[in-house]
């Protein structure tokens, strides 16, 4: 979901402000501010920050940004955040994702892999295969998301006693059309049978012609992350779908999903094979691996409408407990020389 450069603040890539900005933002300095009121973090590129020796690259720049960290003198940490390998070979991707992963692992990401000191990843299969990666000789990182704000609460569940629409959603992009498209045809089914359900999904186009056309389900076109971020907080659902194909880099995601699913107050739906999702087991629903077997588990997540808000405050309360900022600002704190103590040699 690209969106970058300070001076006219241009928009910046969403990795950025979940693995960055929103837990180090008070410390990145703004041009305009004069030199002793100026902090300390001094941005270099829309995704690029600098501390004394330090350099951190969240993702992707220009190519001139990323050309000067790949001739950084000091230390380089280099965050990413999709398993790109496995993009670029992915059968499951757009043809136009699969050429861009590609082309950016061509042109950059080998040598960045290469030439950093520290990874960070949010996923632990993508730690695992960058531990595994001949390229990296430096540590692999873990990393998790971090929303400012708070988490839906279950007021809007409510209604449901008293007969009305169960709001089902699946919040995604384009690389997740492969998923989506599996599970159409059963969606589809499912709305015929229930005329009390409301499906609503966000795509560029149309994933399945019969469910495009079903007077109960609602397309949403896909929005820049600002305007994603307002529509999240705008909206509520009962039940949220996040389907995965059985592919490296689907199976390689971040917990960001079950985030987004809280801040709009529903339920998640998870492979049962996906590990991340264990971090709301107490308040999730279940499906199996393939998308396209998932029937009965939207039948059973109908069927389970009257305890869906207990399983929501579940979840909510499961992703209120760690510390996200607190632990981003160690991770970066410490790289940075930053609020430790001491500074980095």
């Amino acid at each position: 979901m690209p969106f970058g450069r300070l001076l006219a603040e241009p928009a910046r890539l969403p990795t950025t402000h979940l693995y960055f900005l929103n837990a180090m933002g008070g410390m990145v300095g703004r041009w305009w501010q004069p030199g002793p009121l100026r902090r300390p973090i001094r941005v270099i590129g829309a995704n690029c920050f600098v501390h004394g020796d330090a350099m951190v690259l969240i993702r992707r720049d220009t190519p001139r940004v990323m050309r000067e960290a790949l001739a950084w003198p000091g230390r380089l940490a280099y965050l990413i955040d999709d398993d790109v390998a496995a993009g670029a070979a992915s059968p499951y991707l757009p043809e136009s994702y699969r050429q861009r992963f590609a082309r950016f692992e061509r042109e950059f990401h080998r040598d960045l892999l290469a030439r950093a000191d520290l990874l960070v990843a949010p996923s632990p299969a993508l730690v695992a295969r960058l531990e595994e990666d001949a390229a990296v000789r430096c540590p692999v990182a873990a990393i998790d998301p971090f929303w400012p704000g708070c988490l839906a609460d279950q007021s809007h569940f409510a209604p449901l006693a008293q007969g009305a629409s169960l709001r089902i959603v699946h919040l995604g992009s384009g690389s997740h059309h492969a998923a989506l498209g599996g599970l159409a045809p059963a969606m589809k089914r499912l709305l015929d049978r229930h005329p009390d359900i409301r499906f609503t999904y966000i795509a560029a186009k149309a994933v399945d012609p019969a469910l495009e056309a079903h007077p109960h389900a609602r397309r949403v076109e896909p929005k820049t992350w600002p305007e994603y971020r307002r529509w999240l907080g705008r909206h509520r659902f009962h039940v949220a779908l996040y389907p995965l194909v059985p592919d490296p880099f689907d199976r390689a995601r971040s917990i960001n999903k079950l985030i987004e699913h809280a801040l709009v107050g529903a339920v998640g739906v998870y492979p049962e094979d996906w590990a991340p999702a264990r971090l709301v087991a107490q308040g999730a629903l279940t499906a199996p691996s393939e998308p396209v077997d998932w029937e009965v588990a939207l039948e059973a997540a109908v069927a389970a409408r009257g305890g869906l808000a207990d399983l929501a405050e579940a979840a909510a309360a499961s992703l209120a407990k760690p510390d996200w900022a607190g632990r981003q600002r160690a991770l970066w704190g410490d790289f940075l020389g930053l609020g430790t103590g001491r500074k980095r040699p």
